[in-house]
């Protein structure tokens, strides 16, 4: 698993790396503190199953405008032929001549296609060939994270952005691009809400499983739990400039569907979300019963149901 430097990159979740620690994310009993009581726990030697968890597809890209953060730019996606392609992208950013000025800008050469490339940290992953500025973007649900000279953040220095010397325009590219932070309404907001604990449930019930499956391994119990215990820190870090987060909560429910699909991943528990899967069937309703007679017993009762009660 690759990591980026927190400062000035995002890295997807599953991929932290730190020193050994305990955290909240640490299951007690783990090996981690060898003072502490040993609670009793599954068998070691049968660490159980984990639960499959859906990637986001690239169809969840198309039919709608993304924003840098929710706030600037604009990318919209399109599927034809059965490929995805960007058809239009415009940056927002600075003025490379004037420290404070900004600037907007479009792309030229659009559309630009887009090439699968396998996956990361079991996300869909795919290159954007554009000869002004190529970039890869990894898929997440209704939103991407776009990387531009392995750079995971646009930053004010020029980290994660495109520049266009002729047009005097530097681009911020590289980070979270989503749904325009205004247009998040909040009945939205409950249904991110529902996503986002589907997510942490996966993401827990999978770290358990992978936890046990390192029994015995303390290296690697070290390295899982550091990840666990660091996700909150990254999560918030990656987040902190989607516009409006705080009441709607968008990012972080992206950010923690791509944890749960990087613990699935390390398991082989990841299936892409393809839409072509059939809706589960409504359950049926229940039949009305029959209005009772005051002259005699229901039409159809059965004997049981006649008989007195004792």
């Amino acid at each position: 698993m690759a990591s980026w430097p927190a400062q000035a990159q995002i890295q997807l979740p599953g991929a932290v790396t730190g020193p050994s620690q305990t955290g909240p994310g640490a299951d007690s009993g783990a090996g981690l503190n060898p003072g502490a009581p040993r609670r009793e726990g599954p068998n070691p030697a049968d660490p159980g199953k984990p639960v499959m968890v859906r990637a986001p597809s690239e169809r969840s890209l198309t039919c709608k405008a993304l924003s840098h953060n929710g706030q600037r730019g604009e990318m919209r996606f399109e599927i034809q032929g059965g490929q995805l392609r960007l058809v239009s992208l415009k940056l927002q950013g600075d003025v490379i001549s004037r420290v404070g000025a900004s600037c907007e800008i479009e792309v030229p050469g659009a559309p630009f296609t887009a090439i699968a490339s396998g996956r990361d940290n079991g996300l869909l992953k795919f290159k954007i060939e554009s000869e002004a500025c190529p970039f890869e973007i990894s898929v997440l649900d209704g939103s991407l994270v776009a990387v531009h000279r392995d750079v995971r953040a646009s930053t004010g220095l020029g980290a994660g952005t495109c520049e266009f010397k002729e047009k005097d325009c530097r681009g911020y590219l590289a980070g979270i691009w989503g749904p325009g932070g205004r247009t998040i309404g909040k009945n939205e907001a409950q249904g991110i809400e529902k996503v986002r604990g589907e997510a942490e449930r996966n993401a827990r019930s999978n770290f358990r499983v992978l936890l046990r499956r390192a029994s015995g391994d303390r290296p690697r119990v070290r390295e899982v739990a550091a990840e666990q215990a660091g996700f909150s820190a990254l999560r918030e870090e990656t987040c902190r400039d989607y516009l409006r987060e705080h009441q709607h909560g968008f990012c972080a429910s992206r950010i923690t569907q791509a944890r749960a699909v990087a613990l699935a991943a390390q398991m082989g528990a990841v299936e892409v979300d393809d839409g072509t899967k059939p809706a589960a069937k409504p359950k049926p309703r229940p039949r009305p019963r029959p209005p009772v007679d005051a002259g005699g017993p229901p039409q159809g009762a059965s004997p049981a149901q006649l008989a007195p009660v004792r």
